[in-house]
This record gives structure tokens, C-alpha cells and sequence, in this order.
């Protein structure tokens, strides 16, 4: 029933509550840090390569992936245990799935699926955030290369259609990570994500 659809559904609300949060901060608040230090480094050592706004992207895109892998492991590990376990906290709520785990796989329980999540969540958050910053960039040079005008519609649909093909292209590079993480979180153990990768053929 409808119960078995929204399970997982209070560590996955908080988990990407902090995550998103992480994310989307860290990337913005170092672009323009970032942004400096490549000019610099660029003016420095005279690689006219390190002067490039997309190479500051993907620092700041790999970096706030790192962060929002930190602050999302614990919840997607207690989530994927809920929907993989239907009775791990039967009767007590995800609170008390929490608890339990912690209790019984200790707090390095909670951070098993570390490396599966980078794996997962630098490659989507690079791919979201880099793509959706060249994408709009690009689709407003074109809009103005074309004589045509940057109206309020313009405006809502460039940020739409760039944001659904970010989408699209993180959701296709995360997916690897995505399957591994399951896999070390799915039931109780200490295998890792190399062990479970090594099985893959």
C-alpha cells in the first residue's frame, strides 16, 4: 500500500534538506573564491590554461559534492536499510530505525557507504551543477546571437530547459554510484564498496 511507497521517506525529507542545502551553497559561496585563486595561480606560474571559469566550476562542483556526500551518507544509509528491511523499525518509526542501527553497527555504520556515496554524488553534483551553469550561459549568448529578445518568459524557460538537461545528464552519471550504494547499505555487514564492486561483471 501507500506505506510501503513512503517508506524511507523521513531520513530521504532530512537527508536532502542538508544535502541540497551543502550543495548549492558551497558550490556559489566558492565560485568567486575559486574564480581568484585560478587567475592567480594563472597569472603566477604562466599556464593560461588555469584562467578558465569552467575549470572553477568543476572544483567548486567536486567540492560541494564532498560536503553534500558527508552530510547526505547517514540518512540514505538508514533509508535504503528501511526499504530493503520493512521490519528493521517496525512499529517505532525511522527515529528509532536510527537509533537501532547506530546501537547495533555503531556510528561508522552510518558512514559505510562513504566511498559509494562520493562515487555517486561528486559525478552528480559536477555534472548538475557545471552543466546547468554552461547550459544557461550558452542559452543566453545563442538567445542574443540570434537578435532575439530577453524577456520575463525568456528568462523562466532558459533556466527550465537547462535544468531539466542537467537533470537528465547527472541522474545517467550518478546512476554507477547510485547501484553500489544500495548494495553496501542494503543489509547489515562490513563489506565494502570495493567487495561489492569486484562482483560486478
Amino acid at each position: 500500500g501507500i506505506q510501503t511507497l513512503l517508506a524511507g521517506l523521513g531520513p530521504t525529507t532530512w537527508g536532502y534538506l542538508f544535502e541540497g542545502a551543502v550543495k548549492f551553497g558551497i558550490y556559489e559561496v566558492l565560485k568567486p573564491a575559486v574564480r581568484r585563486i585560478l587567475v592567480w595561480l594563472a597569472t603566477v606560474t604562466s599556464i593560461a590554461c588555469l584562467n578558465n571559469k569552467v575549470l572553477g566550476f568543476l572544483i567548486c562542483g567536486g567540492v560541494s559534492g564532498v560536503g553534500a556526500s558527508l552530510m547526505l551518507c547517514p540518512m540514505e544509509a538508514l533509508r535504503i536499510r528501511l526499504v530493503s528491511e520493512p521490519d528493521f523499525a517496525r512499529g517505532g518509526g525511522w527515529v528509532h530505525g536510527f537509533l537501532r542501527m547506530v546501537k547495533y553497527e555503531g556510528v561508522g555504520g552510518l558512514w559505510k557507504g562513504i566511498n559509494a556515496m562520493m562515487l555517486k554524488q561528486v559525478p552528480y553534483t559536477v555534472t548538475k551543477n557545471v552543466s546547468f551553469d554552461f547550459i544557461t550561459t550558452a542559452a543566453y549568448l545563442a538567445v542574443k546571437g540570434w537578435g532575439m529578445a530577453i524577456d520575463a518568459n525568456m528568462k523562466i524557460l532558459i533556466p527550465l530547459v537547462s535544468a531539466f538537461t542537467a537533470s537528465v545528464l547527472s541522474t545517467v552519471t550518478s546512476q554507477p554510484g547510485d547501484m553500489l550504494l544500495s548494495a553496501v547499505n542494503a543489509h547489515e555487514g562490513d563489506r565494502t564498496v570495493w567487495d561489492f564492486s569486484r562482483e560486478i561483471r
